[in-house]
């Protein structure tokens, strides 16, 4: 506990820099999650004896976040050619069939899992003009909380497993603390945004809906990475963030909330999806 503390403490206020200053600060932190998530990824698939190759898994994650942070995303389409025919030029290149139907399937899914659903995070701060900024920042805060609310509620009032079969540890009143601990996050920061003016706020519905939506994705993207953990037989998918694991474990939730809140915002509020 005491090393997860430290860790929040300390990468906390960087993420908080990286979202607010954007550019190339933003654009290198992500980067380098996404990198290290993907090479993670690839690590995981081995212990089951698949064999995607991490370095076109990294160098394609890669690709999808430097376009979304850089060229708001006209470049995406170029970053899966990449990845699918890079797989397919690999199989080749073996000269046997040796795991040719697993291997490009994971590649394509492991670049997209980390580095396309990041690249919808990074075009929430990049291609959203003004507004993109104070919205990035309420994204991470909202992850946060519900990571948070999840926790700590479950650690006190935990009684019922929410999905024993791949988290046993996660209970249905942490799901719901996740829940409450995000609607209040965004309302503070609604109301802060709106007394203060430093950034830009959503409107109350769209604040509260965007928080359910961060809550509900983040907490599947967490199952969802406890499944593919549990089929590959490990309890972390790294170690590079004592109290964490890796980046993948501390980053699920960013990865299935990201795309869900980018296409909210700019599909279903007016003035967004133009900027």
């Amino acid at each position: 506990m005491r090393a997860r503390v430290i860790v929040g403490l300390a990468g906390a206020p960087v993420m908080i820099w990286a979202v607010w200053a954007g550019g190339i600060p933003f654009a290198a932190a992500m980067l380098l999650v996404a990198c290290v998530a993907a090479y993670e990824y690839a690590l995981m698939c081995r212990t089951k004896a698949w064999s995607p190759s991490a370095p076109l898994v990294v160098t394609a994650s890669a690709m999808f976040v430097v376009d979304a942070a850089f060229c708001n995303g006209r470049f995406t389409g170029l970053a899966l050619t990449f990845v699918l025919l890079g797989s397919l030029f690999l199989e080749v290149a073996k000269g046997r069939p040796v795991n040719s139907v697993g291997g490009p399937a994971l590649e394509v899914f492991g670049s997209l899992y980390c580095g396309w659903t990041l690249g919808r995070f990074c075009l929430i701060r990049s291609s959203l003009g003004d507004a993109g900024r104070g919205i990035a920042l309420l994204f991470v805060i909202l992850v946060w909380m519900n990571d948070m609310g999840a926790f700590f509620t479950g650690r006190a009032f935990g009684r019922r497993k929410l999905s024993p079969g791949l988290s046993p540890s996660k209970t249905v009143e942490g799901a719901i603390g996740g829940v409450v601990w995000t609607l209040a996050a965004s309302v503070v920061l609604k109301a802060l945004g709106d007394a203060s003016g430093l950034w830009y706020t959503l409107n109350w519905l769209h604040a509260c809906i965007l928080a359910l939506a961060v809550a509900g994705c983040g907490q599947l993207g967490d199952l969802a990475e406890s499944a593919m953990k549990r089929d590959a037989g490990i309890k972390d998918a790294g170690w590079i963030l004592p109290g964490h694991g890796g980046i993948l474990d501390r980053f699920d939730s960013f990865f299935f909330a990201a795309p869900v809140a980018y296409y909210y915002l700019i599909l279903i509020i007016p003035g967004l999806g133009g900027m």
